[in-house]
């Protein structure tokens, strides 16, 4: 995510925000998104209810931190302002989320 605000006068300009959805608990999203100056909206998902509802469920790893049923593909969305879906990143690493430098062509690309 500390990568992601690198593209922060990109987004600002274009009027995206980032909303992310993991399995922390509040707390810990919180205290991160101090601790790292993080702009952007963090919710935590500990029963995986809306990781669900999209198909984002990591079907190879059936067991998540204590308390968490799984976890989620770690997955990158653009949608639109009509909620649309427009480019979609994943990554079988859980570590890993998209570069910034390939979520600014896919901005550029898909969202004008």
């Amino acid at each position: 995510m500390r990568r992601w605000e690198e593209l922060r006068p990109e987004l600002d300009a274009r009027g995206v925000r980032i909303v992310t959805i993991c399995t922390d608990t509040p707390a810990k999203i919180l205290a991160g998104h101090a601790k790292h100056g993080l702009q952007a909206t963090m919710l935590s998902d500990r029963t995986l209810s809306v990781t669900r509802l999209y198909g984002l469920e990591n079907q190879a790893i059936h067991s998540g931190p204590p308390g968490v049923p799984g976890l989620p593909v770690p997955t990158t969305l653009l949608a639109d302002a009509d909620g649309t879906v427009r480019w979609m990143d994943q990554s079988e690493n859980y570590q890993r989320r998209s570069d910034p430098e390939i979520v600014s062509a896919a901005l550029r690309q898909h969202l004008g």
